[in-house]
């Protein structure tokens, strides 16, 4: 190489070689050197050893920061292999608990040469409350209608009548029952038992025994019923003094399971006017219209009447009779 001193063109190659080792040795030691790192919001756990009791939400605080020591290379490598800290909590002694965190207790991977210095802050408080277990009813809830041709003969009952649940104090007691899954009528095709799952929409947290129920269907082949004279009334005695209804009688068509229309009495079917007593016609020509409700029968037979409303009017106040005067 013209130009440059001889010192340095002589054994160049051996010189920048050796220049190379001396770097890497230094950048070697740099690494490997003590340093310290802190990493804020370390995420705080709990696992809660004690069956007796169940954890309340997060512990407060839910995050810390952790001051860490150690080489450079792995404190570096945290950036990516974020650390935890996971309390054990083998045993309770009261509803608000304050823990101090221990440096065992914080977890990072693989980083055998790295210590916890510090903790800030270095403790949690955890709110806690104790199991309680209750049996509580199945609340079975159905929609849509049986195939064509079929009719329910009584209703459908649960085999269980009740469930175990079990889970934090304030939760359970405020359950009155445990719901079902939405059973379909349409998925009903003969007697016997179908499995309902139930619903864990507002169960989170709390343990269902058993969690699949039976629920018992008794159908028959469905008929028909006709009562050609229904009579139609009022729920006021004495009512027909002073109203009239434009019609007083209706037919009346059941289906259902036939034990069910055997057991239909036609002397105790009626068909009463829904209107309060406070909205009857008060003076005599007003007219009010109104449906009527069935009475006498079953809720697991279908009904229908013809006529549907009746019109009621306000009879005129009978005339006073001359002779009658003092």
């Amino acid at each position: 190489m013209r130009g440059l001193p001889a010192f340095l063109t002589r054994n160049w190659t051996l010189k920048l070689s050796a220049f190379g080792i001396a770097l890497l040795l230094w950048i070697s030691v740099r690494v490997e050197a003590p340093s310290r790192q802190t990493v804020p919001n370390v995420p705080v756990r709990v696992t809660l050893a004690d069956p007796e009791w169940a954890l309340l939400g997060n512990p407060s605080p839910a995050e810390v920061m952790v001051r860490f020591g150690g080489p450079s290379r792995e404190l570096l490598r945290m950036a990516v292999d974020r650390p935890t800290i996971l309390i054990p909590l083998n045993q309770v002694v009261s509803e608000d608990t304050t823990v101090i965190i221990r440096p065992e207790w914080v977890r990072v991977q693989d980083r055998p040469n790295v210590v916890v210095e510090e903790i800030q802050p270095s403790s949690v408080a955890l709110s806690l409350e104790p199991i309680v277990r209750l049996d509580l009813p199945p609340a079975l809830r159905l929609e849509g209608e049986l195939p064509d041709g079929l009719a329910l003969r009584s209703e459908p009952t649960v085999r269980e009548r009740e469930l175990r649940v079990s889970g934090p104090r304030s939760r359970v007691t405020e359950l009155d029952s445990i719901r079902l899954q939405v059973l379909n009528l349409d998925d009903v095709r003969e007697s016997g038992p179908v499995p309902v799952s139930i619903d864990r929409s507002r169960l989170e947290g709390l343990q269902v025994q058993p969690e699949r129920v039976q629920v018992e269907f008794e159908v028959e082949e469905a008929e028909v019923l006709v009562l050609e004279e229904v009579p139609v009334t009022l729920a006021e005695s004495g009512w027909e003094e002073r109203w009239e209804l434009s019609d007083s009688v209706a037919q009346v068509t059941l289906t259902g399971a036939p034990s069910l229309l055997e057991a239909v009495n036609p002397d105790q079917v009626v068909l009463r006017v829904t209107l309060p007593g406070a909205d009857l016609p008060e003076s005599a020509g007003d007219r009010r219209t109104t449906e009527l409700e069935l009475r006498g029968v079953s809720a697991l037979l279908r009904a229908e009447w013809d006529p549907q409303e009746v019109t009621i009017t306000r009879r005129e106040e009978p005339a006073a009779d001359p002779g009658s005067g003092p």
